[in-house]
């Protein structure tokens, strides 16, 4: 339905061009409004033993990011929308921003201006660093984790963005541990100090600190929740395909990881239900999925050759509805049609 697009797409072409009239040289210098940057990260937390002066992306670096990605936005709206000149215009002006950005704010090395987690992540979740500077830029983003002591110090736009980034660039391991951390700033202290929803800042209350600022520290908050974006892409493995929307075909790719031993998700599409259910037990793993009519998936089955795969029982390159395609990342790939299958993989 491209209707929302239709009825917000000249106020979204006005927005960018407002910020591209107030800086002409494509850095988002001028013209930020209250400018919180990426708000509520570490620097912002009240904690012993914590280093500060290390988790605040300079605002400049963060406002530049997002004009990008608000450009690349406008040039897909248009897409859609069948304005071929417009989305021609907006995805050259994507481009020179991310030339400016890297002239700018981005070193040979990879090393973005500030040395943040938020930078790299949405340096890397943005689509602004060419192929080089991303390993790059996981290097770095790897050292930022350490340098605070091993935990996020993102704060509520980048966070989500890191762990889609550390699973989708060969470190699902670090997002599975970071995760599961029980110290402060984590979800895991949240829980463990009686938390039923997620809080506004990381450090909401602190055991034998207290309450932070009441002048502003809600315990229900989207924010730090949107890693339950991370939760069903990269650990239930539903994925949407932005090519095929309305999930007419879409991606099946759990992702095993942090001593889990088993995840379930269900997404009630306007199509039908999708279902993503795996196991992973004494190394073998399970993975159920449902396909809803009048749609595909394609599917991911860790394994360690597509010989060891199979489905209901039988060898599943050969199983009724599904296509063998390749071998990917320590995966066996599938296309399947609507339906309801049961993978498995041992060793």
């Amino acid at each position: 339905d491209t209707r929302v697009l239709e009825q917000h797409f000249e106020s979204a072409k006005r927005w960018v061009e407002f910020i591209r009239r107030n800086n002409p040289n494509l850095l988002w210098l001028k013209n930020r409004g209250n400018d919180y940057g990426d708000w509520l990260n570490g620097d912002t937390l009240i904690l012993d033993g914590y280093p500060r002066g290390i988790s605040a992306m300079p605002k400049e670096v963060f406002a530049t990011a997002f004009f990008a990605h608000s450009a690349e936005t406008v040039a897909k709206m248009a897409k859609v929308l069948g304005r071929t000149e417009d989305a021609a215009a907006y995805g050259a002006l994507f481009g020179s921003i991310k030339a400016a950005f890297n002239q700018a704010y981005v070193s040979d090395d990879g090393r973005i201006r500030g040395n943040t987690q938020a930078g790299y992540a949405l340096a890397l979740n943005f689509n602004l660093l060419d192929d080089a500077r991303r390993s790059q830029a996981m290097a770095h983003l790897l050292e930022a984790i350490h340098a605070y002591k091993d935990h996020p110090s993102t704060g509520i736009h980048a966070t989500h963005r890191m762990m889609i980034e550390l699973s989708n660039n060969g470190r699902h391991d670090e997002a599975c541990r970071l995760i599961n951390l029980r110290t402060v700033p984590s979800w895991g202290y949240m829980v463990d100090m009686d938390a039923t929803t997620i809080w506004e800042r990381w450090d909401g209350y602190v055991k034998g600190r207290g309450f932070q600022n009441p002048g502003m520290n809600s315990f229900n908050h989207w924010a730090f929740g949107s890693v339950g974006e991370w939760i069903w892409r990269d650990l239930v493995g539903i994925n949407p395909d932005e090519a095929q929307p309305g999930f007419k075909h879409f991606v099946i790719r759990p992702r095993p990881g942090g001593g889990l031993a088993w995840m379930k998700g269900r997404y009630d599409s306007i199509r039908g239900p999708i279902v993503s259910e795996w196991s992973f037990r004494s190394g073998a793993f399970d993975l159920t999925v449902g396909v809803p009519p009048n749609a595909t998936a394609t599917v991911f089955v860790p394994a360690k050759d597509a010989a060891s795969v199979t489905e209901g029982g039988a060898f599943a390159a050969h199983a009724k509805g599904v296509s063998f395609l390749r071998m990917e990342d320590g995966c066996a790939v599938y296309v399947v049609e609507s339906g309801r299958y049961v993978f498995a993989s041992k060793e």
